[in-house]
């Protein structure tokens, strides 16, 4: 009875390496998805903005062309344009300090998604599958 009882908790805290090695891997899988699904929701994010900002250059672009060639002094015309102008370089600004931002969170998901990897790679070279093997070839 000794023996049976000495063979069993090693089996019993394999089981339990098991288990554990399988809830660990299952998390940083469910971890490695997330940052993959934000990385893609904040590059179509990005990719939106980007479009924006050309759009909004464009129609900055024409403004400035409209007030370079519109000098017949209508100063109301004139001072609509410029502040029209000046609305659209602020909406400019904005739009590129958010995707600058979101260049940020993307470097930074991607970094941690490479340590997530990096990390289920060396995973079998940790001290629990060493001891896991060990137990298995006993």
């Amino acid at each position: 009875m000794m023996m049976t009882l000495s063979k069993d908790i090693p089996e019993q805290e394999m089981d339990d390496l098991r288990r554990r090695m399988r809830l660990l891997q299952q998390e940083r899988l469910a971890n490695v998805d997330l940052f993959e699904t934000t990385k893609a929701a904040n590059s179509d994010e990005i990719r939106g903005l980007r479009e924006e900002n050309k759009d909004l250059r464009q129609k900055i672009t024409q403004l400035q062309k409209l007030l370079s060639i519109d000098n017949t002094g209508h100063d109301s015309d004139l001072s609509r344009l410029r502040k029209e102008a000046i609305q659209l370089r602020s909406e400019y600004d904005t739009l590129k300090v958010t995707s600058n931002n979101y260049k940020l969170q993307i470097d930074k998901l991607e970094g941690e998604l490479n340590i997530c990897e990096l990390e289920s790679g060396s995973n079998d070279d940790s001290g629990s599958s060493k001891t896991i093997r060990a137990l298995e070839n006993k």
